[in-house]
């Protein structure tokens, strides 16, 4: 029953997402794997170990939008990893589990694989206590996904405009960690979201929301995703003149998301290891002093709010910038040890596999600085197949308009960039006060952004 699986149909059929997952409870998993830990601990030459579970359930709908009909697809996993740290080292397995005696041989294979594992210690207890771990029940449903989509065909979408995919999918799971030491803590999490791609003369435009919870009795605002889109038809219809590259550029929010994006992969403590320059830099004035950037776990207007990590670790509040001076980085357990620096809550995993240190809702912080007199303007982006074609550069296409005075004088065609992580920040001429937060680059939230002109 355990094993990741994926079922897909149609319309119309009556089928309820959750009727297979009633065996992936958390809490009975955890307490199974620490009597599982317990006799192993009395027979074992270990230093410590531990099991982490993950259990998952997903709704997916795709709706076509022309014809109103749909497909969907759900899964449902319960997957485990084991670490046991012996004379040093840490030897490491992980598989999906459906019995306590797949629990003991994984902690089996773990402990072989220390022999010849990666040198490492026991890492000590996290600050938090141990608590209760959870009950769970997926609170997913499909009238609702069909419902949202509905919704933003008939409340978001522009008059006129196709649109080429929009799917919404729920998730829902829970997560155990155990260990040797005592230690065990559980957390779940429910999200929502909505993906939509639309097609404009000058190409497609992708959007998103996303909902922390996916309760039935709470509606997903799409007042912002319709403002949005309609501002990027606006800028991408319509006759256009080629923009004037002598003038500054004037990030709107949709377009600067995926730059915070790639500053908050370029933070991140297992890829700072490789770019000694920007380690060095910690605690010194790298960026102008307009520049601070946060990672705030409950950000009222983020969409992923965490209390603590996937090592039960608490996530705390971090100022990974403060006016322009570089503070430190994002870690987990393992690249804290590495760089000698403190967990700071952010080790996070994909289902059952090792933390790697990442955002929660990391964002440029708002100011007021005011616009230049004449600018570019850029508010839709248009989509590529990536923006990181190459390492620390982001590439970016996007329409928008030519404003003087304050005042929108013409439509520009889209203009392609290419803007180098470090340079483009360390030019950073201003901030705006409309933080926005995007589901489609990494959860990351940022204002306006004014840039330089891209030449001269």
């Amino acid at each position: 029953m355990s094993e990741p699986r994926e079922s897909h149909q149609e319309a119309g059929e009556e089928r309820d997402p959750l009727a297979e997952a009633e065996d992936l409870s958390p809490k009975r998993w955890g307490q199974e794997a620490r009597r599982v830990l317990e006799r192993r601990s009395q027979h074992g030459t270990w230093t410590g170990a531990e099991v982490f579970l993950h259990a998952n359930a997903r709704w997916a709908l795709e709706l076509d939008a022309r014809s109103g009909g749909s497909a969907s697809s759900h899964g449902q996993g319960l997957s485990a990893i084991a670490r046991v740290w012996r004379d040093s080292r840490v030897g490491v397995a992980s598989a999906p589990v459906s019995a306590a005696e797949h629990l003991e041989a994984l902690l089996d294979e773990a402990a072989h694989r220390a022999s010849t594992g990666a040198p490492a210690s026991f890492p000590s207890a996290p600050a938090r206590a141990s608590h209760a771990l959870p009950e769970w029940r997926p609170q997913l449903s499909a009238p609702r996904a069909r419902a949202l989509a509905e919704r933003i065909v008939r409340e978001v979408v522009p008059a006129g405009v196709v649109v080429q995919a929009l799917v919404v999918t729920q998730r829902s799971s829970a997560s155990v960690l155990v260990r040797s030491d005592g230690f065990e803590a559980g957390w779940t999490q429910e999200g929502e979201d909505a993906f939509l791609r639309c097609e404009t003369t000058r190409g497609a435009v992708v959007d998103a929301v996303a909902s922390p919870r996916a309760s039935a009795d709470e509606q997903v605002d799409l007042a912002a995703l319709r403002a949005r889109l309609a501002e990027a038809v606006e800028a991408l219809e319509g006759p256009a003149e080629a923009p004037d590259l002598s003038l500054p550029l004037v990030l709107r929010p949709s377009v600067a998301a995926p730059l915070v994006a790639g500053l908050a992969g370029l933070l991140r403590g297992d890829v700072v290891v490789s770019i000694p320059a920007l380690l060095r830099a910690q605690g010194r004035k790298l960026f102008p002093s307009l520049l601070s950037v946060e990672d705030d776990p409950l950000h009222p207007l983020g969409t992923r709010r965490r209390q603590m990590d996937d090592e039960g670790c608490d996530a705390q509040a971090l100022r990974l910038v403060d006016e322009g001076r570089l503070m430190g980085f994002l870690h987990s357990e393992e690249t804290a040890a590495l760089l000698g620096a403190a967990p700071s809550g952010r080790g996070f995993r994909d289902g059952a596999s090792l933390a790697s240190p990442l955002p929660l809702n990391l964002c440029v912080m708002p100011r007021r600085d005011a616009l230049p007199a004449h600018y570019t303007e850029l508010v839709a982006r248009v989509e590529t197949f990536t923006t990181m074609a190459r390492p620390g550069t982001i590439s970016l296409i996007a329409g928008g308009w030519e404003v003087r005075d304050g005042r929108r004088v013409r439509r520009v065609t889209p203009l392609e960039l290419d803007l180098p992580l470090l340079e483009t920040f360390r030019s950073l001429r201003g901030v705006g006060s409309d933080l926005t937060f995007f589901p489609s680059a990494d959860g990351c939230g940022t204002p306006t952004l004014v840039l330089p002109p891209p030449r001269g």
